[in-house]
């Protein structure tokens, strides 16, 4: 029995991978802070509409409701040990995020006074903690998970193996790199 010194090659397909879990469980808990955060902030004097509390209104769905339940799904796809299924769930999150960051813009396009109650600091607070701090969390998180789905294959270079057949020596393939 002969050990051989030459390494085997064994290459990987990169795919999904278990690292974007918790990327994915802060996507979902951002998602979690975009849909419930209008609804309970009444409470702590943080409600976006004066102090009502679980209010499901039209403005509410369409600036941060519908954003969170997309941002949420897509962190929980994210969870799937499948690529297919963990990249949909990156750019379900991506847009949920996006539109957190464009939706307070361009919503006054269709719809008429959306300024939250308060003094300017409290304003400032609530337009950056309801949208555009979660948007820009959930867009970079997103993004990163996109990345980390999308790394190319790589090779990796096994132990030697122990064999019957003689030593045979090959000149080294300078096709395969690590990437």
């Amino acid at each position: 029995m002969t050990v051989t010194d030459t390494p085997q090659v064994v290459r990987r397909a990169g795919g999904w991978t278990p690292a974007v879990i918790p990327i994915g469980v802060a996507l979902m808990l951002l998602g979690a802070w975009a849909f419930v955060a209008p609804l309970v902030g009444g409470y702590f004097d943080y409600g976006f509409a004066g102090d009502a509390t679980w209010a499901f209104s039209t403005r509410q769905w369409e600036l941060s409701l519908g954003a969170g339940i997309a941002i949420f799904a897509g962190g929980l796809l994210l969870a799937v040990p499948s690529r297919a299924p963990a990249w949909l769930g990156g750019l379900v999150a991506a847009i949920g995020g996006a539109w957190l960051l464009v939706g307070p813009s361009v919503y006054p396009l269709w719809a008429s006074r959306i300024s939250p109650d308060g003094s300017t600091d409290m304003q400032t607070l609530k337009w950056i903690g309801y949208f555009y701090a979660t948007g820009a969390l959930t867009v970079y998180f997103a993004a990163f998970a996109q990345g980390m789905l999308s790394r190319r294959s790589y090779v990796e270079r096994a132990a030697p193996v122990e064999s019957d057949e003689p030593v045979r020596r090959e000149p080294p393939d300078v096709t395969a790199r690590a990437a």
